[in-house]
């Protein structure tokens, strides 16, 4: 690797490149000082309004926390409270099941492979034995196997402990080139007890244990055994470390069906609070505005005209608060942060890889609902990979875009900037082949609001990018983007039709909404439509949130919001890596919530549950700069 960055750097186009993009040329300039004079005028402007009070200063919460006569009461349970943790985890500690676990993991970190070989080499064999007793095997299935049972046996005699392991695979070495850590730190290999005796206790024990799971995998469905075992493995392991559960649900939320990464959630969540003793647990930002915001949700459902499907939709704000605080807290740490964006940046790689094979090999066509084609005959595709539809696919690479682009800013090494540089180009091709105008929006605002707090110089490549590019983008894209505010588009009419009527719903149901979900909006939606115009949804965040959840769902939302990126912009300092994922954080925030003023941004619960990892992301980092500023010297 290090010969590679030597070769790049040392190359005429990149010392090109870093010559163009040398702070000297641009400190100083008028465009500059234009920039920073006006964030100087928002900065004084804010700080001497109400807003100050509720949002500004970082210490109010934690002071109304305190003062409260509703906590009071309240914090006299909190010794109880700990008395119940504490008992959980005894019962828990003491239990067989996490007993087993953590001398399993001891094992498995001093010698992974005789481990596994031992384990799934009884595993295997039980269930080959109980098939040939019962059933019979086809002559491929046999020989499958045989050659496991032959492998996981060699595997057995192996003894190589996991961190040699990992210094020499592929995937940890990617994976500390692209977060610049060392693997030790990354998968936490010293936690293995060093000398540990594989003895026949232990080989007993596994044993056993892969003879009792093989028999389990002959009785039941495959679908059945993996949700079970999945979720018996996941509880334990997420359990005795709440992080790998972060990582999983990050990676898997555009992949997999929404009930999973809700349940990989709830696991962190009650991890985080079972193991309260070994974590940070200080205030996040914005805590107290997110609590009231999810109380006005559970008020909405109460008083819905659907409440029955309301209150099913409750659980889903209760992860989406699990989310970001689970976030919050977590991402405080350094490794685990960088971590848990390598994985965001794998699945958005994955998904965006997928989108363009759909574009130019698979050719989905589009729905007729998705584009006017009287107005863009010849838009014939646009992608949405494993999502629900085009444009729930642009909200999420939206907010993955911008903190690719704080990943390549925030690394030091050359390699690892081209590397970010290739990924978020890949990103920003499919999210042009979702032809979401209001995604394309919100990722200029986006990239506009990270140059302006943290990175100037790209606000040039940005204009100049502006100029040129209509040069050689294509004619399906360049109409597109005229077509912008165009009422001749048929969704760009029916849109303010259906804003209209949201304002008279919420002009009606102002106090506490017509109920959370989708469902409560179609039961009153029918009285109020203009024109014979259907909708879904309001088209709009801000509007089908006023519907929902009422006057008081907006105003805590905006309020949370505004107290989030408060706190968020008053740490950005100088050149730190923390300093750039933050601006980054703040602005694909800032993206999203543009696109959602034209068109309802929170359709789809993933994307929802990314803006709260985000946010929660946002107060991690805002935490750990403020934590260095008081230690007096920045990580």
């Amino acid at each position: 690797m290090e010969m590679i960055d030597r070769w790049i750097k040392d190359s005429l186009l990149m010392k090109m490149l870093t010559a163009a993009s040398k702070p000297e040329i641009y400190a100083g300039s008028v465009f500059c000082n234009l920039i920073a004079r006006f964030i100087k005028y928002l900065s004084v402007a804010a700080a001497g309004s109400f807003f100050k009070l509720l949002s500004l200063d970082s210490h109010w919460e934690k002071s109304a926390v305190n003062r409260s006569r509703i906590i009071r009461p309240i914090s006299c349970a909190v010794p109880l409270l700990k008395k119940g943790i504490n008992h959980a985890n005894r019962m828990i500690g003491g239990s067989l099941l996490l007993r087993t676990s953590l001398r399993a993991e001891s094992l498995f970190m001093e010698r992974p492979l005789p481990v596994l070989g031992c384990f799934l080499f009884f595993a295997t064999l039980s269930s080959t034995a109980l098939k040939a007793l019962f059933s019979s095997f086809t002559l491929k299935a046999l020989v499958f196997r045989l050659i496991l049972l032959a492998v996981s046996f060699a595997m057995a005699f192996i003894n190589v402990n996991l961190e040699r392991l990992l210094r020499t695979s592929i995937l940890a070495e990617a994976m500390c080139f692209m977060i610049d850590e060392s693997d030790k730190v990354i998968f936490k290999a010293g936690s293995g007890i060093r000398g540990s005796a594989f003895d026949k206790t232990d080989r007993w024990l596994l044993a056993g244990v892969g003879t009792i799971i093989g028999s389990f995998y002959y009785f039941l469905p495959a679908i059945t055994f993996i949700k079970l075992f999945g979720l018996i493995f996941l509880s334990v392991l997420i359990y005795i470390k709440p992080w790998c559960g972060l990582y999983l649900a990050v990676f898997m939320l555009p992949l997999a069906p929404t009930a999973y990464s809700v349940a990989v959630i709830g696991l962190v969540f009650a991890s985080l609070l079972l193991n309260c003793d070994k974590f940070d647990m200080d205030m996040p930002a914005a805590i107290i505005p997110a609590l009231m915001f999810m109380a006005v949700a559970a008020v909405s459902a109460v008083f819905s005209v659907m409440r029955s499907e309301s209150l099913k939709t409750l659980p889903l704000y209760a992860a989406y608060f699990m989310a970001f605080y689970s976030s919050a807290i977590l991402m405080r740490d350094r490794v685990i942060l960088k971590t848990a964006l390598f994985f965001q940046m794998m699945s958005a790689l994955l998904l965006s890889a997928y989108g363009i094979y759909q574009y130019f090999f698979i050719k989905v066509p589009t729905a007729i609902a998705w584009v006017d084609v009287k107005q863009f005959p010849e838009l014939a595709t646009r992608v949405y990979a494993t999502l629900e539809n085009p444009n729930v696919l642009a909200e999420y690479l939206a907010l993955a875009i911008p903190m690719a682009l704080g990943m390549l800013f925030a690394g030091e090494k050359l390699g690892r900037k081209l590397l970010f540089s290739a990924i978020t180009g890949v990103l920003a091709i499919c999210l042009v082949l979702t032809f979401s105008r209001g995604a394309w929006l919100g990722l200029v605002l986006a990239l506009l609001v990270f140059a302006a707090i943290k990175e100037p110089r790209l606000l040039i490549w940005l204009i100049l990018l502006g100029f040129v590019s209509p040069l050689f983008m294509p004619s399906v894209v360049v109409n597109r983007i005229a077509s912008i505010g165009s009422l001749e588009d048929s969704s760009n009419a029916f849109r303010v039709t259906i804003w209209i009527a949201a304002i008279r719903m919420i002009k009606d149901y102002w106090i506490a909404g017509a109920g959370l979900g989708l469902t409560a909006f179609s039961r009153v939606y029918r009285d109020y439509m203009i024109a014979g115009t259907p909708a879904l949804h309001a088209h709009n965040l801000y509007l089908e949130m006023g519907i929902e959840m009422g006057v008081a769902g907006i105003l805590t939302f905006i309020w949370m919001i505004i107290a989030g990126f408060s706190r968020a912009v008053n740490c950005i300092g100088k050149d730190t890596w923390h300093s750039f994922l933050l601006a980054a954080a703040v602005g694909a925030l800032a993206g999203h919530l543009l696109h959602g003023m034209f068109d309802y941004v929170w359709f789809s619960p993933r994307i929802v549950m990314d803006f709260w990892l985000v946010f929660g992301m946002t107060s991690a980092l805002a935490a750990r700069r403020e934590e260095a500023l008081n230690e007096g010297a920045m990580a």
